[in-house]
């Protein structure tokens, strides 16, 4: 599920760190932030997915006015796996795929009115999210590449990763810190003429930069 709305009259404001935060594991220490309606939201459509026969997670992006705040639009979207055999369509991938193809940009921190597919009043706007889970290394990797600056997020990797929850993903952190040779995906490196080729013309042809 992926929804798109649009708002009027309303301004994001940042919320200070906070270093009340004993109680927490060292990896959060000085981000604990106030709940708001978007991180509700967030988690509403991961209660709504699991009732649907999707997966425990849901995501809202908002377009946010660079210069005076004002929340411009969202896109909303909860987690597919299940209902599209699709291991990808995790909650924050939808929304970044929705979210992308509406303003027609690949870039979500820096979006300007003469680029965007959908009208802004500013000059530039970006976007933030809101995850009802701590993204997994795949989401945040997609977050990364889409330079989404500011991130919020519900519940932590190590809620998700409850026996009776059951979505780890402590085996892949492991898997990055070892050599190829040790890893459980059996991987190799291929040499040959080709492998840079690609590398080589995009220096003398350079496309889109991303």
């Amino acid at each position: 599920m992926v929804n798109l709305v649009e708002i009027q009259n309303e301004v994001f404001i940042l919320p200070e760190y906070s270093e009340n935060n004993s109680q927490e594991h060292p990896l959060y220490k000085g981000i604990i932030a106030p709940s708001n309606k978007w991180i509700d939201l967030a988690c509403d459509l991961a209660e709504e997915s699991v009732r649907n026969g999707g997966g425990p997670f849901g995501a809202v992006i908002l377009q946010v006015d660079s210069t005076t705040g004002s929340v411009l639009r969202y896109w909303a979207a909860s987690n597919a796996v299940t209902r599209q055999n699709d291991p990808t369509a995790h909650a924050e991938i939808n929304a970044i795929r929705s979210t992308c193809s509406s303003l027609g940009v690949f870039h979500l921190g820096r979006i300007s009115k003469a680029s965007a597919r959908l009208f802004q009043p500013g000059v530039l706007s970006h976007c933030i999210l809101f995850s009802s889970c701590e993204p997994c290394p795949m989401c945040y990797g997609a977050i990364s590449w889409a330079r989404i600056p500011l991130l919020f997020f519900g519940a932590t990797r190590f809620d998700a990763a409850d026996n009776m929850v059951g979505f780890s993903d402590a085996e892949i952190y492991a898997e990055l810190d070892k050599p190829y040779r040790s890893r459980n995906i059996k991987s190799f490196k291929c040499s040959g003429d080709k492998t840079t080729l690609a590398f080589n013309l995009w220096r003398n042809i350079p496309g889109i930069h991303y």
